[in-house]
């Protein structure tokens, strides 16, 4: 493979990788707020719960029991939304890593290549200069030689 077709090849690994990373930083920064809003609702529910056990022991009329009743139903509710969310965010999470390290491991291939490559140019550059040193000195010794004879 030509160096400007792998440096290309390369390149375009690169990109995929850094998108394939931005994408896991996204999802695990929406596994942030959603565990964030999850323990608020669920703060604000103990709260609501401990207001309504205090309005029970000094009593309480039936129709604020209702309302309160009903508000923890919602909190229970939502809490299971943002629950539910926050597994669905897991899971992408997991997929969006998988993703990433498969790009990764696509790139580091290519710049391994790349590497090899270059190394094998160097030191085909290298042997090629030894080459010409060792024709020059060959070339002056015999000049050396057939001016001491």
């Amino acid at each position: 493979m030509n160096s400007v077709a792998l440096a290309h090849l390369t390149e375009q690994a690169e990109k995929a990788r850094t998108q394939a990373a931005q994408l896991l930083a996204e999802d695990r920064n929406n596994k942030e707020k959603i565990a964030q809003q999850l323990q608020m609702l669920q703060q604000y529910r103990h709260e609501y719960a401990l207001q309504l056990q205090q309005q029970m022991r000094i009593g309480i009329q039936s129709t604020m029991l209702g309302t309160y009743r009903a508000f923890l139903a919602s909190l229970d509710r939502a809490i299971a939304q943002a629950q539910e969310a926050l597994a669905q965010n897991e899971e992408r999470i997991a997929k969006s890593k998988q993703k990433w390290l498969e790009k990764q491991r696509r790139w580091q291939s290519f710049d391994l290549l790349q590497e090899r490559q270059h190394t094998s140019i160097k030191q085909q550059r290298e042997r090629a200069e030894q080459r010409q040193n060792d024709e020059l000195s060959l070339t002056m010794y015999l000049r050396h030689r057939r001016k001491t004879t």
